[in-house]
């Protein structure tokens, strides 16, 4: 039985897959705000169920950037 041989990743390759997830954390935050703006703008204009429409499902990006930040945080 052959046992995997673990090698610490290259410092590198360490730093250009934390710039990925953070890259990925940015996108999705800017989709929110986006998204949560429409939603206020919606809400301004008496659109409740235009505002309503507009933040289905945000709960999964928020939890989605959530899990990748607590990727990041496990050194």
């Amino acid at each position: 039985m052959t046992q995997a041989k673990t090698q610490p990743q290259r410092p590198e390759l360490e730093d250009a897959i934390r710039q990925l997830v953070l890259d990925r954390v940015k996108a999705i935050n800017a989709k929110i705000l986006s998204r949560l703006q429409t939603a206020a703008s919606d809400l301004d204009l008496g659109a409740h169920r235009a505002a309503l429409g507009g933040i289905d499902g945000i709960e999964r990006e928020i939890d989605t950037m959530r899990s990748f930040l607590l990727l990041l945080s496990q050194e």
